[in-house]
């Protein structure tokens, strides 16, 4: 049947012990409808189901992301309002983090895609990625669960114990001067380092960095949101199994018509 309502649990001592896809995957056309915080919300994945093999896309590896506790963040990594981990877990490890630059002319050159591969198959099913609500503030993050904001143009990986380390040295150095600016004073050199280190038409811009906070043994992989300062989707790829494949961030901007 292409069309299915799934709920089911697996042992896996994997990753995920008690997986439970909760969504209705129409494999045919791409669709998955899925219930957030009381409402239904779809999204089509068939331009990011097999992104190394799409050819709308040049695909950049960013480099590894180190993972020390299975729980992984993906935020604005300057704003620290929302640096919580997805609700599933994956093995501790090192996993290759992919930029995709787009190379059609209404997207030419910018991310389009940042993907973290945790195995490199097509996933069986994909679901919006989602935080647990209880560590949400209000309704409003409760219903946008999927989506994050970035206010300042940049987006990261990374594992939740070096970002709860990255965010406590952000705030130790603020306390030493309100006045500083961390991105400009620690953050813009490495982006700086890696010009020209892409094939993207613009590579001329500083699109990504690999950073590794003090005191700690992970990084944050960071790189710009293709089209600014935004609302994006968080995507999760999972086997028929429920062990967690791929994580996406999707930067192509919605419009008003296709957000919840």
């Amino acid at each position: 049947m292409a069309s299915f309502w799934t709920l089911f649990s697996c042992n896996n001592k994997q990753q995920n012990k008690n997986f439970k896809l909760q969504s209705k995957q129409d494999a045919i056309h791409k669709i998955v409808t899925q219930n957030i915080y009381g409402e239904k919300t779809k999204f089509n994945y068939s331009d990011f189901n097999d992104l190394k093999n799409n050819k709308y896309y040049d695909r950049f590896l960013a480099g590894e992301l180190t993972v020390t506790t299975g729980k992984i963040v993906c935020t604005d990594p300057m704003y620290m309002e929302l640096g919580f981990p997805q609700n599933w877990i994956i093995d501790k490890g090192k996993y290759p983090v992919y930029l995709y630059f787009g190379l059609e002319e209404d997207y030419k050159g910018r991310i389009a895609y940042s993907e973290m591969v945790i195995k490199d198959e097509i996933p069986a099913y994909w679901e919006f990625s989602l935080i647990k609500e209880n560590l949400l503030a209000d309704e409003f993050e409760r219903k946008m669960n999927g989506y994050y904001p970035v206010e300042n143009g940049l987006s990261c990986f990374t594992d939740f114990e070096t970002y709860k380390i990255y965010e406590q040295e952000v705030k130790d150095f603020y306390s030493k001067d309100k006045n500083a600016n961390f991105y400009s004073d620690v953050l813009a050199s490495k982006f700086s380092k890696n010009k020209h280190t892409s094939k993207s038409p613009l590579d001329e811009e500083e699109e990504w960095a690999n950073f590794k906070p003090a005191n700690s043994n992970g990084n944050i992989i960071m790189f710009s949101s293709g089209s600014g300062d935004g609302l994006y989707a968080r995507y999760v790829g999972y086997d028929k199994n429920g062990n967690v494949l791929k994580f996406i961030t999707d930067f192509i901007k919605l419009d008003e018509t296709e957000m919840r």
